[in-house]
């Protein structure tokens, strides 16, 4: 995973003054809007290379 795991945002949130049923929706928010760009970035990603293997291969049969 790219982003931070869900412990890791607790942690960080151990520094702010707010109950911990609070801090346990924020991180669980920040955790899965995390693995929602990762999965984003994972489909733009499997995209790209679709796209230069086309092109490779568009240019391979045209030479």
């Amino acid at each position: 995973m790219f982003g931070l795991s869900k412990e890791e945002i607790m942690l960080m949130l151990e520094k702010v003054g707010i109950e911990e049923k609070q801090k346990n929706a924020i991180a669980d928010i920040v955790h899965l809007n995390n693995a929602r760009i990762e999965q984003q970035l994972a489909f733009i990603i499997h995209l790209v290379i679709d796209e230069r293997e086309r092109s490779i291969s568009n240019n391979t049969y045209l030479n």
